[in-house]
C-alpha cells in the first residue's frame, strides 16, 4: 500500500500520484474535464442560434447562463474526483493524502469530500501546479507531502524493534 496519495487538480485536469519514502512519485491516475476548456456558448447543444425575443428587453446579463454551465462542469468533475478518491479509499490503496489545486478548485473539492476520505486529508496547498512536470512537482511539494517522523507509525503500522 502507498501511504500517501496527492491530487493535484485544476478545472479541466486532475492527476492522483502515489508518493512512498524513497521512491519517485508514480502516477496512479489522470482525469481530463474537457468541458472546461470548451467556451460556455459550446457547452449548450440544444439551442437554435442568438436572436431576441419579440418585446423582450435588450438589455441581459449574458454571462449568467454560461456561468452557470461552467459551474456545473467542474462540479461533474470535482465528483468524479472525489469518486475515484473515496472508492480508493475503501480498497484501503492509501492512508493519507494532500489535495493540490488553485483556491477556487480547492474550495469545491473540499466542500465535496467527506467522512473518511475527509478524516484523512493531511494538508491541502492553494496553488496551481497542474501543469507541472511530475519532478517539478515533487520538488516544489516535498515539504507538504513529507510524512512527520511520528506519524510513519501510524501509516505503515507499528515499528518493530530488534532485542
Amino acid at each position: 500500500m502507498n501511504n500517501v496519495w496527492v491530487l493535484v487538480c485544476d478545472a479541466g485536469r486532475g492527476r492522483v500520484f502515489a508518493v512512498s519514502a524513497d521512491e519517485p512519485w508514480r502516477l496512479v491516475e489522470s482525469f481530463r474535464n474537457d468541458d472546461a476548456r470548451a467556451k460556455a456558448a459550446d457547452l449548450v447543444t440544444d439551442r437554435e442560434g442568438r436572436g431576441s425575443s419579440v418585446g423582450g428587453s435588450a438589455h441581459h446579463n449574458a454571462l449568467a447562463p454560461s456561468s452557470s454551465l461552467k459551474e456545473q462542469t467542474e462540479r461533474r468533475f470535482v465528483h468524479e474526483l472525489v469518486a475515484f478518491l473515496e472508492r480508493e479509499t475503501l480498497a484501503h490503496r492509501f492512508h493519507r493524502w494532500v489535495l493540490v489545486a488553485p483556491p477556487q478548485m480547492l474550495g469545491l473539492v473540499k466542500a465535496a469530500v467527506s467522512g473518511d476520505l475527509a478524516k484523512r486529508l493531511m494538508t491541502t496547498v492553494d496553488k496551481d501546479f497542474s501543469e507541472l512536470e511530475t519532478n517539478d512537482l515533487a520538488r516544489r511539494l516535498h515539504e507538504a507531502v513529507r510524512i512527520p517522523p511520528d506519524q510513519l507509525e501510524v501509516l505503515n503500522g507499528p515499528v518493530k524493534h530488534r532485542h
